[in-house]
């Protein structure tokens, strides 16, 4: 009878050390670059709107932490404006709120 008790007791702490260990997970590299430029992208969308360099974009993310190439700043940014315009999410200017053009964007209007 000891033991069923014991097991009683120990299967839900078990789950909660389970769920405790799992909430403590976090996500790989890349997956977190990834929602590192996805909190980002509404200010790189504005800078790029201003006509900022992606070059000294790219600089100023490496200071921040976040290490992109060219073409990996460029993928990122295709897919999260993929992935914005099939949602309807746009990002708007800060002083006047008008929605911000992008490039390639009289493209996708016909």
């Amino acid at each position: 009878m000891d033991t069923t008790d014991q097991n009683k007791v120990s299967a839900p702490d078990d789950a909660q050390r389970l769920i405790e260990q799992l909430d403590a997970l976090q996500p790989g590299k890349q997956q977190q670059k990834t929602l590192q430029f996805q909190k980002l992208y509404p200010a790189i969308e504005r800078a790029l709107a201003r006509e900022v360099p992606q070059k000294a974009i790219i600089t100023e993310l490496e200071k921040m932490g976040l290490h992109l190439s060219v073409g990996g700043f460029r993928s990122l940014l295709e897919v999260e404006r993929k992935l914005r315009t099939e949602s309807g999410d746009r990002v708007c200017c800060e002083h006047c709120g008008s929605n911000l053009t992008r490039e390639g964007d009289d493209d996708n209007a016909s």
